[in-house]
């Protein structure tokens, strides 16, 4: 299961961090992603010189999406999200500590 956290602040992303590896969670299991406004390429080539970008099944029809574009609800949201693969059991520890963080929605994907 994927529990996805939105954050107005950049410290508090860098605290629900340290505050997951604390736990015991590994880096590995969390992506953070920016919910500014997206920038446009021209080829998947020039995407991956300028950012870091999470393959999508689209990917394969030559579009280029940003990891957040597949979430619903965050559509005009501004923030940072951080997305979180925990087993279903240690779901409500991450949710804990995604509020402790200062998180202004969490979402379950």
């Amino acid at each position: 299961m994927r529990l996805i956290a939105r954050f107005p602040d950049q410290r508090q992303v860098g605290a629900l961090v340290d505050s997951l590896r604390n736990a015991g969670f590994d880096r590995k299991d969390m992506i953070i992603s920016d919910l500014a406004d997206r920038q446009v390429f021209t080829t998947i080539e020039e995407a991956a010189q300028e950012i870091s970008f999470v393959k999508t099944e689209r990917n394969g029809l030559g579009e280029i999406e940003s990891f957040s574009s597949g979430i619903e609800g965050l559509e005009g949201k501004s923030g940072i999200i951080v997305a979180v693969e925990t087993p279903k059991h240690e779901s409500t520890i991450v949710r804990s500590i995604m509020e402790q963080s200062g998180a202004v929605e969490i979402i379950r994907d």
